[in-house]
Parts: structure tokens; sequence; C-alpha cells
């Protein structure tokens, strides 16, 4: 197992400005408090998502995740690429500026979310729009020495896409560039009903990184305010990597069985980040030490 990551996204709810998830308490934390938090974690990497730091130039962010040892592992950003021609293009020129900007971060991973389904037009269509416009930024990346990622996505506005491992693997060979390449995200599975290990292995060949996070169904009464809904209907609501439905034990290992040892992205999608966050680094540690030791 590689490094050990974590996406700013997985503090969203304790965010006090710049929140990308809606609820009914105030944040606490500014996104440089964020940043302290996962340093003293010692994580040994962060995610940034760019929808935080618009406002920063890279140089900034250069020196503000080097002055807490806070290595820059991944920059994500949103595009819309499933547009029709004309539309498309000024999408594929404002993604290409951001791929730019990765690079000027210094990180040579970009993760892309490269659609919004839009119910009233053909998925069909939407779909053949954003595999090009996904090859058009991938040629780009290719040329700014960016690999550029997309994942088994549980987002609902992108999942019609490419929710399923099948999906994900059927786009990166139809985009068919080195610069493209998939995000294995462990708990994504849950919503499409899918056993976690059967899509690491539909999209292995063309596995590029991984997220990890944990998910369990709400219980009855329970009203929680962040939860991801599933295609059959059930409320997924986040728990702790060790503890959910997802049997965390048993994917990290098929990973090492796989040969993957890149970084390794916790993402926590909860209420609590400041108390599940540690016990979730330090259950990743267990699995890293166990690895090295050959256990």
């Amino acid at each position: 197992m590689g490094p050990i990551t974590i996406v700013d996204f997985s503090s969203a709810w304790v965010m006090k400005d710049l929140f990308q998830v809606a609820r009914s308490k105030p944040g606490w934390m500014s996104r440089e408090d964020v940043l302290k938090f996962y340093s003293e974690l010692k994580a040994d990497g962060v995610e940034l998502m760019h929808d935080y730091w618009h406002d920063c130039s890279p140089s900034q962010l250069r020196s503000l995740t080097g002055d807490l040892g806070l290595p820059i592992t991944c920059y994500v950003f949103f595009a819309d690429l499933a547009v029709d021609d004309g539309t498309r293009q000024a999408n594929v020129d404002e993604g290409r500026k951001l791929l730019d900007r990765t690079a000027e971060i210094g990180t040579s991973r970009a993760m892309v979310v490269p659609a919004v389904f839009k119910p009233e037009l053909p998925l069909a269509d939407q779909g053949r729009w954003m595999v090009n416009g996904l090859r058009a930024l991938a040629e780009h990346a290719q040329s700014v020495g960016i690999n550029m990622l997309a994942e088994n996505i549980d987002y609902a506005p992108v999942r019609p896409f490419m929710g399923r491992g099948k999906q994900c693997s059927d786009i990166c060979a139809e985009v068919d560039l080195p610069a493209f390449r998939l995000i294995y995200d462990a708990g994504c599975s849950l919503a499409v009903q899918e056993d976690p290990i059967e899509t690491l292995h539909v999209m292995a060949p063309y596995l590029g990184h991984v997220h990890v996070k944990n998910l369990r169904y709400s219980t009855p009464g329970e009203e929680p305010e962040r939860f991801t809904k599933s295609n059959t209907g059930e409320l997924l609501v986040a728990t702790s990597l060790n503890k959910g439905l997802v049997d965390m034990d048993r994917v990290l290992a098929e990973l090492e069985r796989l040969g993957y040892g890149g970084p390794i992205l916790l993402e926590y999608q909860g209420e609590d980040p400041l108390t599940t966050l540690p016990a979730d680094v330090a259950y990743l540690r267990r699995v890293q030490i166990s690895a090295l030791a050959g256990e």
C-alpha cells in the first residue's frame, strides 16, 4: 500500500466558508484549519478541490501546503463535457486551463468530474459528447505531463454516465489515451449495488488511483442530514472505514494482490471528520505496516 492522503472535501461538513455541502449548522474551520488538521494527522499528502481554492495562486498553494509538510497529490475540478459541440469547446478550454493550473501547482494528477446528466436529452448522445471532451482534455493533459483521472462516481448527477465499473472501463477504452485513467472508489460501488471487489476487477486494467470510504444503511427512524441515495432508494450514511458495508480489509488485500502501490486517498462524507478521520488514518497505517511486514 502506498502513501495515505486525504481530500479537503472530507471535512466539508465543518468548513465555515466555501463549503460544497449544504447543512443546517454553521461550520467552524477555515480551509487552512483543515489542512493543518491533516498535517497533524501526519497524512502523506492532500488532494485539493478547485472550488475551495480557486482564489489562490499556484505559488500560494505550494507555499501553504509546503509549510505544513503536506504535498499536493491531486487537483480536483469539474468540467461538464456532456454538452453539444458548440458548448463543449468552451468547457474543454476551461478544463485545459485547470490542467495547466494543476501542473503549476506541482502535482502530476488531476481528477475531473466530467458531466451532468440532462434528463431531457438522450443519454447516449451525452455520453458520446463526454467521451469526445475527455479525449480532448487527455490530449492536453499528456502534453503538460498530467495524469487525468475520473472515478466510478456515486454523485447522482454524474452517476448515469459512470456509476458502474464497466461504464468507467468502457469510457477509458474509448478515450484510448495513456494520460486518462480511472480512480477506483470502493464505497461508490454501493450506490449501484455492485460488489466492490467485482468493480475493482472490472476497472483494474485502467487503474490509476484509489479512493477509500465506507458507508452503512440508515437505521429505522434515523433522519441523516448527509447521505447518498442508492439507485434503489436506500440511504447510505458515512461511517468508519472498517465498520461499513464494504469489507475494507478485503479490498486493500486485493489491491495489494493486484500490485497497486500508488496513493490511497481517504474520503469521508459524514458529519464528524474530527473524530472519524484520525481513526481511519490509524486503521490505514496498521494495514500499511502489516503489508510492509509481509503479514
